[in-house]
């Protein structure tokens, strides 16, 4: 028996055990990412004053980052503590919430009426959605509640519910009965491995176009039909996975100059290449099979070579320096 196939079967198990337990931590590692991810993406952030009893609650549920119209989405209610709330939960007097939504919302609510939801939207600050996937958001938010007596305690619970982003709070103040506070939007952990996923993967696929065309332009193949093809289906494959970025940033992103538009252009430089040299390759194999087969079907134009006479008197069998008319048998 060969050696080395006995320890080539020897180490199969070996191998096979660790490239289960690679995938295996592979698939933790990336579940633990998404954990990770969840916990920080549904977190609630509570500010404000919440140790007052009598005091408004204002919950923000963060719908949508729009970081095309630069604006983010937001539904907020409010419950009434203490004081404020009578016994079933409703405002015990007329309430009115102040934010600085682009509209200028102001949200009234009626004594004895179960407060409904009202939609706010908020202005994006500091940031270029063409920086994607590495952009990010500032959004300043204020929120104040007064009733007919004047302004009252107020607590804020900011909760996000938009995948694509997640929210950090910072600079939190309360003035004049009003709460202030920051906060930074970017991009989730998702969108940011996926986004440079794509990228490196547009950037592979385009080596894989360049490396088909070195092999047939370096060997000279002539016009190869299958690497040909494969280039023209890559040119025009990576345009929808271009608009499959998540958040769909517009054209002249960082994912564009960074892959996308070099991707295009190697892919169509090496089709265009491999397209114009294998023409000339096919054509000069064509008028070299043309002059080859000329070659063979054109006759030899010189004569052929004729046998040389025989000397007069040479007869065979007669000596050298004989005479015709005499005989040599004699």
């Amino acid at each position: 028996m060969n050696p080395k196939s006995s320890r080539w079967g020897q180490s199969r198990p070996l191998r096979t055990i660790v490239a289960v337990v690679a995938v295996v931590l592979v698939t933790a590692g990336s579940l633990v990412v998404y954990l990770v991810e969840r916990a920080d993406g549904q977190v609630q952030i509570v500010m404000g004053d919440t140790s007052a009893p009598d005091r408004v609650d204002v919950n923000i549920f963060v719908q949508k980052v729009d970081a095309a119209a630069q604006e983010l989405s937001a539904q907020v209610e409010m419950s009434p503590q203490g004081a404020l709330a009578d016994e079933s939960g409703s405002p015990r007097q007329d309430l009115t919430i102040f934010t600085n939504g682009t509209k200028g919302d102001t949200l009234s609510f009626k004594a004895g009426k179960s407060p409904s939801t009202a939609d706010v939207k908020l202005a994006l600050n500091d940031g270029i959605i063409t920086d994607y996937p590495f952009d990010s958001y500032k959004i300043d938010v204020g929120v104040a509640v007064q009733t007919a007596t004047g302004a009252v305690p107020v607590s804020v619970t900011l909760v996000n519910t938009d995948a694509f982003f997640k929210l950090k709070t910072h600079d939190e103040k309360a003035e004049d009965g009003a709460l202030v506070f920051t906060a930074d939007a970017e991009r989730s952990t998702g969108t940011w491995a996926f986004a440079l996923f794509m990228m490196l993967f547009m950037w592979l696929l385009s080596l894989a176009a360049v490396t088909a065309a070195w092999f047939v332009v370096g060997n000279r193949r002539g016009l190869l039909w299958p690497p040909m093809s494969f280039m023209g289906a890559l040119l025009f494959a990576l345009v929808p996975l271009r608009n499959a970025a998540p958040g769909q940033p517009p054209i002249g992103s960082v994912i564009d100059f960074g892959s996308f538009f070099i991707a295009e252009g190697l892919i169509s430089l090496s089709l265009i290449v491999t397209v114009i040299v294998g023409y000339r390759v096919e054509r000069a194999n064509e008028r070299e099979e043309k002059a080859a087969k000329v070659a063979v079907e054109t006759p030899d134009p010189s004569p052929p070579a004729l046998p040389l006479p025989e000397a007069a008197g040479h007869r065979q069998g007669a000596p050298v320096g004989a005479q015709p008319w005499q005989d040599v048998r004699r």
